[in-house]
């Protein structure tokens, strides 16, 4: 008990040093609190399923394109007696089949609602630990259905959902039997609604199905992939696949798969951001055992009378490590309130999402108590242990240099300017990205969804599909006829964007040659307009004329002429790997596979992020359909205009929920990581300086306390506030020097390491380095010069007789 008396009476006497290290480290600590309970959700995605290492996804593969393997359903809707299913391994316990649609229909009351819906069976909840807060968590009847709490929010307020009736586009009524709450973890599959697999009939949903397979405990599903490895024939299809089991647990890292319908993340960022939380964390220890060094520096005659007295080491050791423990638990619980109070920005602002987890906040913080306190006793603790009492007792008077104290210092300034370097290059790079042209044109070009092509799946009989069909073509003559007629639009079609665009995985040949992957689309001419993208040579398609899709002709980008050997594009051919169209009623040339004859060149375009290289793009012509969005250029300066007329429309003929969205508004949020991730680390900068400018202030103060006679006697003998100041600045200069030349290096191996994937790349320009050392040089000598002038300002014979 006395020596925790002698603990807080220590940290009381240095009141001062005490504030200043416990605001800096505490604002360190904040910053590794946020930091790693992100990459902690990062790494624990799924992880609310207690089965998730026995949960796997099914891949299939093609033989007529190797290598492109993507998420899909175990189906065989052909009947082939070829057909291998992996769903009948002796492994396999359950399985579930499921379809995704990310833009369904659920009216209440008359209100249409864009909804995310999961059609699952009864498996699938059984597979899955999804936490049901209220009702029941089975899809107990064909007309039942379960809904988040967020959902359920939106569409019924504050009321319970349970015994609710919604309808769904298939027509169908359902009533929620229960809602889902917020997962312990973040999930990689996003929904709203989950209805029955059996809602509509199984053979319509399957086409996009996916299957998730549990295995048995113990069971290791790359012997049940090697044994389903060879592709099997299905003649029907004209090609042979192969299904694979995938790890779900792999999913949200994993880029190797093509993957339109789970949520993944981005590795490099969440390395970034562990390499952020340690800096930030290294800054704050050094900073704290700097100042708490100075502390103890202080109280060296105090410590000389213990040893002098008989005190033993463990005496010490342990009075140190209290007064350690109180300053790092005071710190720690100032960090928490920290992060409390600021949740609403580091979630909405920075993005960092914090799902809480008190578990892992009690062992953080465990591990913070308990190694930060033993890290800042060590050093002052052997300083003293190993020292003669005598020089204990002496040195207080005798106290100069600090060579350590020096070191510590230049560690934070080594960390500072490489912060500020890396941070600056991030803002940098960002800015090179959204600044980039693209090669097509996307300013004042909106898109609005009308009719949804899901629903076809729900008719059920010919009278049923005849309405329906009937009613979509007066909806599309309507939006036709108005479209045409209205002055606010320069053009517009149905169709997508480039920047929808995916990475290739189509396979052309040129003559003898071997396939290549390219990317493959069809549009016709008036997108190629709308885009305003640059033809180099031939021609374009003409919609008036008989270029149809029935035609062979293709247009190609620069690219795909290198990409295949091609020097005279002037009617060349490319052989596709297989079909590109059907049509019913002419069964013989449906047979065939005839090449494409290239009739027109246009002009290379980045339609992925700019750090991939997007692949060549080979166009085949295809009118846009209507379950496209609809795609319309705004004449300048009628951008509110042209919202008002597409909300008015959609009201008359589509209806529901209008919802629109501009092209150039989806390639900046294709950058959304890239301004999280330079956000984050200029706030983060910033701290990182506060910190040390925190530090130096404190040593500053102590070491100009030490040679208040020293500057007293210089200005007795005529020395100027100015030569003092240069003075006392040159030990502290040095060390900032060697700083940088240390620093930039590593800052700049940082930067190439960060980019060793991107296809476009930020010069790595000189200023940042020089912004770095004169930001970290200015915050140092502004706190500096204020404490050296304050001490320079003094009165020689009261500091004389002072001391």
């Amino acid at each position: 008990m006395r020596i925790i008396k002698l603990a807080l009476r220590s940290i009381l006497s240095f009141r001062t040093y005490s504030g200043i290290n416990l605001l800096g480290l505490a604002l360190s600590l904040a910053c590794v609190i946020v930091i790693f309970r992100y990459v902690y959700g990062e790494f624990t995605v799924d992880r609310f399923n207690h089965n998730l290492d026995r949960i796997y996804i099914t891949t299939q593969e093609k033989s007529n394109n190797p290598g492109a393997v993507d998420f899909q359903g175990i189906e065989n809707r052909n009947r082939e007696n070829t057909f291998v299913d992996l769903r009948e391994h002796t492994a396999v316990e359950k399985y579930s089949q499921f379809v995704w649609f990310d833009s369904d229909d659920i009216d209440v009351n008359d209100c249409r609602f864009n909804a995310t819906v999961l059609a699952a069976d009864s498996n699938f909840l059984q597979i899955f630990d999804y936490p049901v807060v209220s009702g029941t968590h089975r899809l107990s009847e064909p007309n039942s259905a379960l809904i988040t709490k967020s959902y359920a929010q939106k569409i019924f307020g504050s009321e319970n959902p349970v015994g609710k009736t919604i309808r769904h586009s298939s027509g169908e009524f359902l009533t929620i039997s229960g809602v889902i709450g917020q997962t312990p973890s973040k999930s990689t599959l996003n929904y709203d609604v989950i209805v029955s697999f059996h809602l509509i009939d199984a053979n319509m949903w399957s086409r996009t199905s996916q299957t998730f397979i549990l295995l048995y405990p113990n069971t290791d599903y790359q012997t049940a992939n090697k044994q389903y490895e060879d592709f099997f024939d299905m003649p029907r299809w004209g090609y042979q696949i192969r299904y694979q089991l995938f790890p779900l647990s792999k999913v949200y890292f994993d880029k190797s798969i093509s993957n339109y319908l789970f949520r993944q993340g981005n590795y490099n960022y969440v390395r970034v951001l562990m390499a952020v939380g340690l800096l930030i964390l290294f800054a704050g220890i050094i900073n704290y055992i700097n100042i708490y060094t100075v502390v103890v520096l202080r109280r060296g005659r105090e410590l000389g009378i213990k040893k002098v007295f008989g005190a033993g080491w463990h005496t010490i050791f342990i009075q140190l490590l209290l007064e350690n423990l109180f300053m790092v638990g005071l710190a720690l619980v100032a960090a928490l309130l920290v992060t409390r109070i600021a949740y609403p920005f580091i979630t909405n602002v920075l993005q960092l999402e914090q799902i809480p987890n008190i578990r892992f906040d009690m062992l953080l913080s465990c591990v913070l108590l308990l190694s930060v306190p033993l890290l800042t006793t060590l050093y002052p603790f052997f300083r003293y242990h190993y020292s003669m009492p005598v020089n204990s007792l002496r040195n207080f008077d005798r106290i100069r240099s600090g060579s350590l104290r020096r070191v510590f210092l230049s560690f934070q300034y080594m960390i500072t300017i490489m912060m500020i370097v890396m941070s600056l290059f991030f803002v940098k790079q960002l800015r090179f990205m959204l600044q980039a042209d693209p090669g097509y044109r996307t300013e004042a070009i909106i898109k609005v969804p009308f009719l949804k092509f899901q629903t076809d799946y729900t008719i059920r009989n010919e009278e049923e599909s005849k309405m329906r069909r009937e009613r979509e073509n007066r909806i599309t003559d309507e939006i036709e006829q108005k479209m045409n007629a209205n002055p606010l639009f320069s053009s517009w079609m149905y169709g997508d964007s480039p920047n929808t665009f995916r990475e290739g995985s189509f396979t052309f040949k040129h003559e003898e040659g071997e396939f290549k992957a390219v990317n493959l689309h069809g549009v016709d001419e008036t997108w190629f307009r709308l885009f305003d993208i640059q033809l180099k040579e031939g021609r374009l398609w003409d919609n008036e004329t008989d270029d149809t899709y029935r035609d062979y002709f293709i247009i190609v980008t620069e690219s795909a002429l290198k990409h295949f050997g091609i020097t005279d594009a002037n009617n060349d051919m490319l052989q596709p790997e297989r079909r590109l169209w059907w049509s019913s009623g002419r069964e013989e040339e449906m047979k065939t596979n005839p090449p494409y004859r290239i009739v027109g060149v246009v002009k290379d375009f980045d339609y992925l992020h700019l750090s991939k290289k997007s692949d060549p793009v080979v166009f085949y012509y295809s009118k846009g359909w209507r379950y496209d969005p609809l795609m319309a250029a705004i004449v300048p300066g009628r951008t509110q205009d042209a919202i008002q007329f597409l909300r008015k429309l959609h009201e008359e003929t589509a209806g529901g929920e209008f919802t629109y969205s501009f092209v150039e508004d989806e390639i900046q949020a294709m950058y959304g990581e890239d301004k999280k991730i330079a956000a984050i680390y200029s706030v983060f900068t910033f701290i990182a300086i506060f910190v040390s400018a925190l530090g130096l202030l404190s040593i500053s103060l102590f070491d100009i306390q030490q040679r208040r006679k020293e500057i007293a006697i210089r200005k007795i003998n005529g020395a100027t506030i100015t030569d003092i100041i240069r003075l006392l600045l040159k030990k502290y200069f040095w060390s900032l020097v060697i700083s940088f030349f240390i620093a930039a290096p590593f800052a700049l191996f940082a930067i190439n390491r960060y980019l060793e994937d991107f296809a476009h790349k930020a010069p790595v320009s000189w200023w940042l380095f020089a912004a770095a050392i004169i930001l970290t040089a200015g915050v140092s000598l502004l706190t500096l010069i204020y404490q050296t002038q304050k001490a320079a300002n003094q009165n020689p014979a009261e500091t004389i007789c002072k001391e």
